[in-house]
């Protein structure tokens, strides 16, 4: 699943397209040294709709150390309405 990761990293190559009409909810690690604040918030541009950040507990591998709380929120976020 690694390798199958880095080959998406190696071969995407960004195609700027408008805005959706969606919110965006941005997950990340409280002490990621890989992704900065900066770099969750640039999300901001992809949507026209409510935008927001979540930052757990744990490093750029918070999906493991915060995972009963990430799936919990991701839960709840999956149920609210997505337009309003």
């Amino acid at each position: 699943m690694l390798r199958a990761d880095f080959a998406v990293l190696e071969t995407y190559v960004y195609k700027h397209e408008q805005p959706l009409d969606c919110p965006i909810t941005v997950f990340g690690g409280l002490q990621d040294t890989e992704v900065s604040y900066d770099n969750l918030l640039a999300w901001l541009e992809h949507t026209n709709a409510f935008f927001s950040i979540l930052r757990f507990h744990g490093d750029h591998f918070f999906i493991h150390s915060a995972q009963e709380l990430l799936l919990k929120t991701l839960a709840e976020h999956i149920k609210a309405p997505t337009c309003t």
